[in-house]
């Protein structure tokens, strides 16, 4: 009869801490950054559809500033959870 030796495996273990490095550090931000940009940009949609039908402008139109405004947008709410989920991985 012979004995095997058993040593624990690592690979599922780092395999995970990368999963979840993903997870909190890059997928969650990413989500509510997309939830940012979608926020500034339907604010700013609204606003220039309200300013067309109140005749303030005499054109509706969305133009590349406008969208460059929402990635602002995007930063900003990304960085605010990523400081949150550094924030929160510190304190455990």
């Amino acid at each position: 009869m012979k004995g095997a030796i058993l040593y624990k495996s690592t690979h599922k273990e780092e395999n995970r801490n990368l999963l979840y490095f993903f997870i909190r550090f890059l997928f969650e931000p990413f989500k509510s950054g997309l939830f940012g940009f979608a926020a500034f940009f339907t604010v700013l949609i609204f606003a220039t559809g309200m300013s067309y039908v109140f005749g303030i402008t005499k054109e509706w139109y969305i133009n590349s500033d406008d969208v460059l405004f929402s990635l602002l947008g995007f930063v900003i709410v990304y960085f605010i959870k990523l400081s949150e989920n550094i924030k929160h991985k510190s304190s455990n």
